[in-house]
């Protein structure tokens, strides 16, 4: 194999690498865009149920926490994205957790309400 040939096949395999990495963000960014639409989802269903009137002060202080915490990295996986930044795995994580968190609290919410427990 010649100089040539053999810079040539790593030009290729570092070509492939970075494509890799591409495919990835790639997949990260629609992942980020997918948990922000789904906090928006969340968020409008938890500011209807809120003004429903039918929530406990408990249940409400528990969906308005979740929420002011689901806010904060899904604004900085945002500002990322908006910028055409890097995602990272562990941010985009953090935003799905968070979400989770807020979902969990707007779900035991409507349970209890839906049960008769408040």
């Amino acid at each position: 194999m010649t100089k040539r040939t053999r810079l040539a096949a790593c030009a290729a395999v570092l070509s492939l690498a970075s494509l890799g990495a591409c495919s990835n963000q790639t997949n990260l960014r629609k992942a980020a865009f997918d948990t922000m639409s789904a906090y928006h989802v969340a968020a409008t269903g938890a500011e209807a149920y809120l003004a429903s009137g039918s929530v406990n002060a408990t249940a409400k202080a528990d969906i308005k926490t979740a929420s002011a915490a689901a806010l904060v990295p899904l604004t900085t996986l945002d500002t990322a994205v908006a910028n055409g930044n890097t995602v990272t795995a562990s941010e985009l994580a953090t935003a799905e957790s968070a979400l989770a968190g807020l979902q969990s609290a707007l779900s035991t919410a409507q349970t209890t309400t839906t049960t008769g427990s408040n």
